[in-house]
């Protein structure tokens, strides 16, 4: 493992009470998860292929070994310093080459974070995508892996965004070492699916008004994401049986321990089911036991009060949570896109449906009718099937766009 000790005395005369100096403003410390080799992935995606046929492409285009590594960086969450981390995958092959930040979907387990598990199918095709010649950045999210010690602020957009840039710069300081041959451009690819897909057009945004002297955006790969947190919250509210209790449940959750909200969570969530709630977000709990910790059936889930539009509308114990998801949602007017950019989402997704990406589409090409935007719908799959027919289209894209 590589430490960084920053600012060390090395001087006795110096005065001891002097500010002590920081070598990197964002990274901490990096340390190697694994090395492998171009060939051992050709041979993984060889024993894909016969499940995704979609993949053939990728074996010729593999060409450089890679190293795998788990870095620590500084961020902040609501103006406080916080240590976070990620995975990043690192060509082996000296040379320079564009960045893709990869923006994973809603995870409740710590066990889950990426630079704890980075066996997953995803990200085996994007540790792929590395062989094939980019710098792929992968954050935890604070509340996971170096940060598991505070609750995960989920679908909260400030520290999101600031927690993703913050991993990017750290790469870079990390990358003017030695020992790091592969060097990155400021050319980036981003890609997100799901929380993910939210938190990539979020980060796009923020980079196209604030940081595009830091970062040149090629393209942007959106998919499936809850864009609108207030068109999210009508949507479930709505449902007789929603599937997956635990995407609202979380949002009530993450906003009452930021401070986002102060009312009780009864306020919104019946008993038995509301008591249980900050004890089901601990890290310890999958998402699956989570909702069989709670119903599928919304009237029983919700209070009444909150499933009445107009009640929500006009009870002042909402106004707090009305805010927050406007605050939290993605303001589609607010900018001009500059950057390629495509909405992907499942043509049977009932979770988040795919009309949130149709409205959101919409809603973008208003605001900027000359912006080179897609929205690409793909028949047949659900939310969680979606993930990867999207990982697939979204890879082959972008190697087009980097040739």
């Amino acid at each position: 493992m590589i430490i960084v000790f920053a600012g060390l005395a090395l001087n006795s005369c110096k005065d001891p009470n002097a500010p002590v100096p920081k070598e990197y403003d964002y990274y901490i410390s990096n340390t190697v998860k694994s090395q492998v080799t171009a060939q051992e992935i050709k041979t993984e995606l060889g024993i894909y292929q016969a499940l995704i046929p979609e993949i053939a492409s990728f074996g010729a285009m593999v060409s450089t070994d890679i190293e795998v590594q788990k870095i620590t960086y500084r961020t902040t969450l609501q103006n406080k310093n916080v240590q976070a981390s990620g995975l990043v995958y690192f060509p082996k092959t000296a040379g320079n080459y564009p960045v893709l930040s990869f923006q994973n979907g809603t995870n409740t387990l710590h066990r889950e974070a990426p630079s704890e598990n980075p066996n997953t199918g995803m990200l085996f095709m994007l540790e792929s995508v590395a062989s094939m010649g980019f710098i792929v950045v992968i954050p935890d999210y604070i509340g996971f892996g170096s940060s598991s010690n505070l609750p995960h602020p989920y679908l909260h957009a400030e520290s999101t965004t600031q927690s993703i840039l913050d991993m990017l710069r750290a790469v870079n300081e990390l990358s003017t070492q030695d020992k790091i041959v592969a060097k990155p451009t400021k050319d980036l690819f981003i890609f997100g699916y799901s929380q993910g897909g939210w938190a990539t057009m979020l980060l796009q945004k923020a980079i196209e008004t604030s940081y595009s002297s830091e970062f040149t955006l090629i393209a942007s790969s959106c998919g499936a994401g809850p864009y609108s947190l207030d068109f999210m919250n009508q949507y479930v509210t709505s449902q007789t049986d929603y599937d997956m209790p635990y995407f609202l449940t979380y949002i009530l959750n993450a906003y009452k321990s930021i401070g986002l909200i102060s009312n009780p969570l009864s306020d919104f969530i019946q008993e038995p089911y509301a008591s249980k709630i900050p004890g089901l977000y601990d890290g310890l709990h999958s998402p699956g036991d989570i909702n069989s910790s709670l119903t599928r059936k919304m009237t029983d889930l919700l209070t009444a009060d909150y499933r009445d539009p107009v009640k929500f509308s006009t009870d002042s114990k909402f106004t707090a949570l009305k805010s927050a998801l406007v605050a939290n949602s993605v303001k589609v007017n607010e900018w001009k896109i500059s950057t390629p950019t495509r909405l992907y989402h499942g043509g049977d997704d009932e979770l988040i449906p795919v009309s949130m990406s149709q409205k959101t589409f919409l809603d973008l090409k208003t605001a900027n009718p000359e912006s080179n935007l897609q929205l690409i719908i793909i028949p047949g799959y659900d939310h969680s099937e979606g993930a990867i027919p999207v990982g697939i289209a979204t890879i082959k894209w972008f190697m087009e766009l980097k040739k």
